[in-house]
């Protein structure tokens, strides 16, 4: 399954579940990163880009840095395959990988 088509499929069904998808709201796009530099380069150019950034260290042996950037959309599949994409490039750039997005249903 394709990264769209996987995020087409979790879109669905939380609108399945009652989410209302129109309005926009702010999507948190996480990452892992195996160095605190590398997850502090990688927040320092998304932050360059109107992310919102918060990093945290975190109780995990291969990648302890997490590196939430968020920013306010229109949950829409384009928008966010679109982010998560640019956003995991960038991160691999920095030795790190997305790990998934979320927000919070409304």
């Amino acid at each position: 399954m394709s990264l769209f088509e996987e995020n087409a499929w979790v879109l669905q069904d939380l609108e399945a579940k009652g989410s209302d998808l129109g309005p926009p709201r702010l999507i948190d796009f996480s990452h892992i990163f195996p160095h605190e530099a590398s997850a502090n380069a990688f927040a320092r150019d998304a932050q360059q880009d109107g992310f919102s950034i918060a990093i945290q260290e975190v109780d995990r042996e291969d990648a302890p840095w997490d590196v939430t950037a968020s920013k306010e959309m229109v949950p829409t599949c384009e928008n966010i395959t679109g982010t998560e994409a640019c956003l995991d490039a960038l991160a691999r750039s920095y030795q790190g990988r997305a790990d998934g997005w979320g927000f919070f249903r409304v």
